[in-house]
């Protein structure tokens, strides 16, 4: 019988004392027993927010400060306000710690109210770039980058897609060597419920941002996973069908990973007679990798195995090169002078040949 008039000036009363606006109200709750109850249906109305209503069962499941063991004899739990507040609108929210007290139950003559704040699910999605050449990021990549309140990634990428970022979006740009801090920058902002794209070159999730960062998620936020054109594929359309058949896709760099598991990962490969792309094969401080590498397939493969080096894909300063794992297995191997660390070398089966300039691994079927 709560005339609606006091309903709405008590909610009025604690948003203004708060300093919230109806605007960011999302809805009203109450208990499922006051469902037509005349002065918060009014109330609703006036405000045009939707009316949820909950089961008793449900907000008695729901920790409150202010208990009242009176309203749980009236209506079967020890809260509604403060309860209903916390509760989201299917009936969650506090177990992910997404809703917070703000207003603690207030009274008027006959109504209470209390005020909660939640916070939206955050979203990370990880979004690979492509190789670079705008062509060949997808549209999907495009779409996330555009609806991102938070974009993270290393500056240099960033700085190839700045058209692409809303206005208003945080751009957190880092440099070389900060992986960690860029995983988890984005993580904390997806946790906090912000939308956020975590960027990388090629896809995201081959030898990139997405392991460091999905490590760290916790279940508090959505994930997705948007592919991207990497660096093994980029190579192999460059070369021609190199990766035709079964591959390994083998990173040389042992800054992390002990050289000893490297090179029984290659030894595998050798043992396999299949085509592999080394990922990081070379830089200024790492140069016998490499070598040793080609040296291992060589005992398993012709030294007339095609190898392809493909550096720059897709990009201004493209380069390709068909060599053979021969040469530049030979002393001096002046064409080991073109890998660095912006290069995919793509390293020929038995079954790999050049056709026509094209490197070529056969599939071996018969077709029909």
């Amino acid at each position: 019988g709560a005339p609606a008039d006091e309903v709405v000036d008590l909610v009025e009363r604690a948003l203004a004392e708060a300093g919230l606006s109806p605007l960011a109200v999302r809805h009203l709750a109450t208990v499922e027993a006051k469902r037509d109850e005349a002065g918060i249906v009014a109330a609703a109305r006036a405000f045009g927010w939707p009316l949820v209503v909950h089961p008793a069962a449900a907000l008695a499941a729901v920790d409150v400060p202010h208990p009242s063991e009176v309203v749980r004899a009236a209506v079967g739990t020890p809260s509604v306000a403060e309860a209903a507040s916390l509760l989201g609108p299917d009936g969650g929210g506090t177990s992910t710690g997404t809703a917070e007290l703000v207003v603690p139950k207030q009274v008027s003559a006959h109504a209470t109210v209390a005020v909660a704040r939640h916070r939206p699910r955050g979203r990370l999605a990880i979004v690979g770039l492509g190789p670079g050449d705008r062509d060949l990021l997808t549209p999907r990549a495009a779409r996330e980058l555009a609806r991102a309140s938070v974009i993270v990634g290393l500056d240099q990428y960033l700085d190839s897609v700045r058209d692409l970022i809303r206005p208003g979006a945080r751009v957190l740009a880092s440099g070389l060597g900060a992986e960690e801090a860029r995983a988890g920058a984005a993580v904390d902002a997806a946790r906090a419920g912000h939308a956020v794209a975590l960027v990388g070159s090629g896809d995201a999730g081959v030898y990139a941002m997405g392991s460091p960062a999905l490590e760290r998620a916790d279940g508090s936020f959505d994930v997705v996973g948007v592919p991207g054109v990497t660096a093994a594929l980029s190579a192999a359309a460059l070369l021609g069908a190199p990766l035709g058949h079964d591959h390994m896709m083998i990173s040389l760099s042992d800054l992390h990973t002990p050289w000893d598991v490297i090179e029984q990962r290659v030894r595998a490969a050798a043992r396999a007679d299949v085509a592999v792309a080394f990922y990081n094969p070379r830089s200024k401080a790492r140069t016998w990798q490499l070598p040793r590498a080609l040296t291992l397939l060589a005992a398993h493969r012709p030294l007339s195995t095609p190898v392809g080096i493909v550096t720059d894909a897709f990009r201004p300063a493209q380069q390709v090169t068909v060599a053979t794992i021969g040469e530049l297995t030979a002393t001096p191997a002046p064409r080991l002078e073109l890998v660095g660390m912006t290069t995919t070398v793509v390293v020929g089966s038995t079954h790999t040949r050049v056709v026509a300039g094209h490197v070529v691994t056969s599939r071996g079927y018969r077709w029909s």
